[in-house]
């Protein structure tokens, strides 16, 4: 289940460890002006070996578009970009199936595991990281949205600063162990009746898109699951109209959403982020050729914490599927 979408449309390929990756991307406004830096920072701030306490396969990500941009100009032909997959190595990869990855349901499916993972990796949200960059952009000139993220944490370390991270990812690094944490995506400037009711709700709609990620195991909107211990009283967002009949409330609980239809008010998710599982400590497994129990410890170049670089990929979620939602209130 490679492609997405009804309005913009997604088609990624490749696989972690192939010759290539990438994407193609249909129904894209034609005549829009890309900033090609822009694209490039958020691509950097996704890329492997971009930081010291991320895993040390470099990959520069530098991408080529073959069709759909002129000049940097969309010219309204599906954009199809690669990126060539240039630091693999495949034999820190075996029989075995590793615990924690899709290597056991992927073996389940097709009866084969590929190295890396294959089109189960992580690697795969380069190019949607791509595609988010140029949603965002045109989000922004059309209504001004914007979209941020940020870490509410790592572990049970809450709102960690710079350097309350990186000691913690170190600290972790130092056991051969992997660990996971929280971000938030917002996003501001609302347009007001976004979605639907049921099945094209916001929610439904930006839920498919956030568990796309292979790494995240959890999302709520607002304030999510803390609703659960709350009364109505404490969590309803009270709502004033302003001198011009603009409707407002006083807070957000709901994220921004109301019967899966859009209030105005920022659109706020939390995403769960889980432990890398590519440890080097010790752990119970199978050969699936042979059948037989293995003890394995994966090597190779992993991150032990890959919640700061989900950041980006959680920012082009949100943008994928805000891009679709405002296509849809302009047909």
């Amino acid at each position: 289940m490679n492609k997405w979408g009804k309005n913009i449309k997604l088609e990624i390929f490749g696989t972690s460890h192939g010759k290539e990756i990438g994407i193609t991307i249909y129904n894209l406004p034609k005549n829009f002006a890309l900033n090609m830096d822009a694209i490039r920072d958020d691509m950097n701030r996704r890329r492997p070996g971009y930081t010291i306490i991320s895993t040390p396969r470099k990959e520069a990500d530098e991408f080529e578009i073959l069709s759909g941009v002129e000049k940097n100009i969309l010219n309204g032909e599906p954009l199809k970009m690669v990126i060539q997959n240039t630091n693999i190595k495949s034999s820190d990869y075996n029989s075995i199936l590793r615990p924690g990855h899709a290597d056991w349901t992927a073996f389940l499916k097709y009866g084969e595991v590929l190295p890396g993972g294959g089109q189960f990796s992580g690697r795969l949200t380069a190019p949607i990281v791509f595609a988010g960059a140029i949603a965002k952009q045109i989000l922004n000139k059309k209504f001004n949205i914007i979209i941020t993220s940020k870490i509410l944490s790592v572990g049970t370390q809450k709102n960690p600063t710079n350097e309350e991270l990186e000691k913690i990812v170190l600290k972790t690094q130092e056991k051969s162990d992997s660990i996971g944490g929280v971000i938030q995506v917002r996003a501001t400037n609302i347009p007001k009746a976004l979605g639907s009711d049921f099945f094209g709700g916001i929610e439904a709609l930006l839920s498919t898109l956030f568990f796309s990620i292979p790494a995240v195991k959890g999302v709520e909107f607002g304030d999510g699951f803390k609703l659960s211990e709350s009364y109505g009283s404490m969590t309803n967002d009270a709502i004033y109209a302003d001198e011009n009949k603009n409707i407002f409330s006083k807070t957000n609980h709901m994220g921004g959403i109301l019967g899966g239809i859009s209030n105005g008010m920022d659109i706020v998710t939390n995403i769960a982020i889980k432990p890398t599982p590519s440890i080097s400590i010790e752990q119970d497994s199978i050969n699936y050729k042979t059948f037989q129990p293995v003890k394995t410890k994966v090597t190779g170049r992993h991150d032990p914490c890959i919640v700061p670089r989900a950041l980006v990929v959680g920012e082009a979620m949100m943008a994928i599927g805000l891009l679709e939602l405002t296509e849809e209130k302009n047909e």
